[in-house]
């Protein structure tokens, strides 16, 4: 089977989080993708095991010191091979150690560079340290996630890093599509800022028209409680229908025919209302009577549950890969699925280094000048 991305050769510089997610996606649609890690140290996300594994399947991992000149030399090498690069450093850092756009097209005209940072490589903000944390705050996403007080809780999960992976891969694939047409590569610059502004576009939207930041919603649609004070999630965002059948399951004919406006001028109270209700069973009778009623509802379930969730076996979503160490990862499977042409995980984690002497051998490097890199520590 040929699979969409067989015969793309990518060298991912990127570490951490953005960069590595992006190269694990594509590496699933078929790229060959060669991690470049430090000597000794490699990726900083090596540190935390799972975290590591979970974003960097099927790749090839060779080490390089970029600092020696040496190593550039085989970077550069390497580039004459590749289709895609990608980098995450600061702004100016790539230009320093010869990663830098301008240098790579002088080398290889075909090469696409992507670079992922905070805020993008130009604008007033592009030097500014952040995380993910900081980018959601200025995007405005952090308003998003606010207590009943109005107060900034810390999401879980890293929207910033997560979407500009997206968007990496969505840049480098288009990239690559108009390299089909004009023989030539470019740059792709990709923020995390502006990942999650484009992620803020209905709240813009809204907010133009109502002067507020986000939609109120229906009574229907949050976060309740059963007797045993377990939560669970209702669905209903403004569908009549659905409202009709939450009020015929719980014996509620005093509000059916209730339009999404009226119910939603009378929230608090309504919301109340169906809180007290659910207060009188365990969550998980009324998560079974609801599904029965065709409502939209959801258990809130752990990492732990996913793994023995129904939907996720039949679709064979996670699945359990082992090292060359032995070592098991769980792994969550490309998400997308393609009728022709699906993707396939390409093998697990690599070691650091794994693949030095294999990667540098298909560049026409000689045993006896790997032995050398290795004395030098240049690898």
């Amino acid at each position: 089977m040929t699979l969409p991305l067989e015969g793309i050769r990518l060298l991912d510089s990127a570490h951490q989080y953005p960069g590595p997610y992006c190269s694990m996606l594509l590496s699933d649609l078929g790229a060959e993708v060669i991690k470049i890690e430090q000597p000794g140290k490699g990726d900083t996300a090596r540190r935390q095991t799972g975290f590591f594994n979970a974003i960097n399947r099927g790749k090839k991992s060779i080490t390089l010191d970029l600092k020696k000149e040496p190593a550039r030399k085989i970077l550069h090498r390497l580039v004459k091979t590749a289709d895609v690069l990608t980098e995450g450093f600061r702004p100016g850092v790539a230009q320093r150690i010869g990663m830098d756009y301008p240098t790579l097209e002088a080398i290889n005209p075909r090469i696409i560079c992507c670079s992922i940072s905070g805020f993008g490589q130009n604008g007033p903000y592009r030097d500014l340290p952040g995380h993910d944390l900081n980018y959601q705050a200025l995007s405005g996403m952090l308003c998003a996630f606010s207590d009943n007080n109005g107060n900034p809780i810390h999401p879980k999960v890293a929207v910033g890093d997560l979407s500009s992976g997206m968007f990496a891969v969505i840049g480098i694939l288009s990239a690559l599509a108009a390299r089909e047409k004009t023989g030539k590569g470019q740059h792709v610059d990709v923020s995390m800022f502006n990942g999650l502004l484009s992620w803020m576009s209905t709240a813009m939207g809204i907010h133009q028209d109502t002067g507020k930041p986000f939609r109120v919603y229906d009574p229907g649609y949050g976060i309740y409680r059963g007797s045993d004070g377990t939560p669970f999630t209702l669905g209903i965002a403004h569908e009549d229908w659905f409202w009709e059948r939450l009020c015929t399951a719980l014996g509620l004919d005093e509000l059916k025919g209730m339009a999404n406006p009226q119910r939603t001028a009378k929230k608090e109270a309504l919301a109340q209302k169906l809180q007290d209700i659910f207060s009188t069973k365990p969550a998980e009778e009324w998560i079974e009577l609801l599904i029965r009623a065709d409502v939209p509802v959801a258990r809130i379930q752990s990492p732990e549950d996913l793994v023995n969730d129904p939907h996720v076996k039949d679709q064979n979503l996670i699945q359990e890969m082992v090292n060359p160490a032995g070592e098991k990862s769980l792994q969550v499977a490309f998400p997308v699925k393609l009728s022709k042409t699906p993707a396939v995980m390409q093998g697990p984690p690599p070691m650091l280094g794994q693949n030095n002497e294999q990667v540098l051998k298909s560049v026409g490097y000689s045993e006896r000048e790997i032995e050398e890199f290795a004395r030098l520590e240049v690898i």
